[in-house]
């Protein structure tokens, strides 16, 4: 006579605490299921849930899908692994109670009298019971909703075990290794900046085919390392141009995302975030690094990682000499724009606003908070002198996502190898003193070097980075993410110029131009720097 097998099955997986491994531990109670003619009820003894995982903050919470399937190790069957032909899964769903279940009832062909037998989950749609196989490429819907990792390699074993009553009951172990992701940035960003993905990679094989056997994944059999397997993608919510959101400290609900992996000691293990800004366009990645790394096979590891992106305040923008501390939006900053063409409300439009920049003329110099900038003279040899480097690098202002600022030489790294800092100061490279004397030609003072090197310059140290920061005009914000705009500390004689001005310099992908400015607007100050 030929007999079906019953087994119900869950699991837990409970965390141990922060960026630490997460074990398996007890749970509840399985409902016996009733003897049905011939069959023969094997039952789990749960410890709670299984293959779908959702990350509650603190475990992840596995649970049956449709489709999933069970093997039973029969030595004295042939093939001796036999794969179930029957669960009650779908016939849960039809109750209308959603599309995971913890409990689920697994039927096998088959006679089965002795005391115990091996039981493997190999992942959803795998046809062997001998291999697993843990993908490269993976992908999550939704924050903290883990049902791809079936799919991607996720697997256990049991030893079901009879009972007096002659029913099998078993619990299952986890043999993959998880990782549970919660990027975060401290400083805030908006809704639109999303993770689109995160990617890890080491020197030896973290995914690929492995042997599986009754005591789980054997790690003797993994891939020899190459491309292809050195490195495992999550993407998330789709990727491209969307992903979870990142919040300003770790928030499962917002954006937890698992990855599951094969278990092992690695070494030169790496964490990149892929970012996307769907207001400003920008994206870019950050990474991490981990000289070694230890996954333990059935345990979690929580990666809470606060984003390293440069920021920078929204109380760095001054008419040109403001007071110091009465920047562009002092006591209005939930009024200003956040985003390039837009308008503010309640910004500085006259001479009693304290933040009204400072109406001195030529030939006095900025006493507030452009007192400490480069002079015009200065601004000229920066422009010329300052080997300038366009580095491409993310940072963030005002909630959003930008990339993009030059490094140009420090003054006193230029004074050093010009004659000294006070020849800096007392005339400009061509032998102009824009600071002292005044100029009728003032296009003179007006310079573009487009001699721009790409990337990072080799000593750091020696340079300033200015990234592109834009300014205000009249409450609008312009040209973040394009150019940077930057005071000197000099102002420019009136004369017939309709508006007052003070010498500038402003920095973009291909140029360093120096020039002028009408002090209305609100530029960076280069002391900020």
């Amino acid at each position: 006579m030929r007999r079906l097998k019953l087994f119900p099955v869950a699991l837990l997986f409970l965390a141990a605490g922060c960026s630490s491994d997460e074990t398996t531990n007890g749970g509840k109670d399985a409902t016996n299921p009733q003897e049905k003619g011939d069959l023969t009820a094997f039952i789990y003894d749960p410890i709670d849930t299984r293959t779908t995982g959702n990350y509650n903050g603190s475990a992840i919470r596995f649970y049956w899908k449709k489709g999933d399937k069970l093997w039973v190790h029969n030595v004295n069957a042939n093939p001796d692994l036999i794969q179930s032909t029957k669960d009650d899964i779908n016939g849960q769903f039809s109750g209308g109670s959603g599309n995971k279940k913890p409990n689920a009832n697994f039927y096998f062909p088959g006679i089965y009298n002795k005391s115990e037998y091996p039981v493997r989950y190999t992942g959803q749609d795998n046809p062997v019971g001998d291999k697993i196989t843990i993908k490269a490429t993976q992908s999550q819907k939704a924050p903290s909703i883990g049902e791809h990792l079936g799919t991607d390699g996720d697997c256990g074993t049991a030893i079901a075990k009879r009972g007096l009553d002659g029913k099998y009951t078993f619990r299952l172990e986890h043999k993959a290794a998880y990782l549970t992701f919660m990027p975060y940035y401290h400083h805030e960003f908006a809704e639109d900046v999303k993770v689109t993905q995160i990617k890890v990679s080491a020197n030896e094989a973290l995914c690929g085919t492995f042997d599986f056997n009754d005591q789980g994944i054997v790690l003797s059999s993994r891939p020899t390392a190459n491309t292809s397997n050195k490195s495992i993608t999550l993407t998330l919510n789709g990727g491209g141009d969307n992903g979870f959101t990142i919040p300003k400290s770790p928030t499962a609900s917002k954006n937890a995302a698992i990855m599951v992996l094969a278990p092992g000691d690695y070494t030169g293990f790496t964490v990149e975030y892929t970012l996307y800004d769907q207001a400003t366009k920008v994206r870019g990645t950050v990474k991490k690094e981990y000289a070694a790394l230890s996954l333990k096979e059935g345990k979690n590891k929580k990666v809470q990682t606060d984003l390293a992106i440069q920021h920078y305040g929204d109380d760095i923008y001054y008419m040109w000499d403001a007071p110091v501390g009465n920047h562009y939006w002092k006591g209005h900053e939930n009024e200003k724009p956040i985003l390039n063409d837009n308008l503010g409300t309640n910004f500085p439009t006259a001479q009693g606003d304290p933040r009204w920049f400072n109406n001195i003329e030529f030939p006095a110099h900025a006493t507030r908070s452009a007192k400490d900038c480069p002079n015009a003279n200065e601004l000229r040899w920066i422009a010329e002198k300052g080997d300038p480097h366009w580095d491409p690098s993310l940072w963030s202002v005002m909630k959003h996502l930008y990339a993009g600022g030059m490094w140009l030489k420090k003054l006193n790294v230029i004074a050093a190898e010009n004659g000294g800092s006070n020849k800096l100061k007392s005339h400009a490279p061509d032998g102009t003193d824009f600071v002292n004397n005044l100029q009728t030609d003032f296009v003179k003072f007006v310079y573009s070097n487009t001699q721009i090197k790409s990337g990072k310059p080799a000593v750091e140290s020696k340079y300033i980075f200015l990234p592109t920061l834009g300014y205000f005009r009249e409450g609008k914000l312009a040209f973040v993410g394009i150019r940077g705009y930057f005071w000197a500390s000099t102002p420019r004689k009136t004369g017939n110029i309709p508006m007052q001005q003070a010498y500038n310099m402003y920095v973009c992908k291909d140029e360093v131009h120096t020039g002028y400015s009408d002090r209305i607007n609100a530029h960076v100050q280069w002391s900020t720097f």
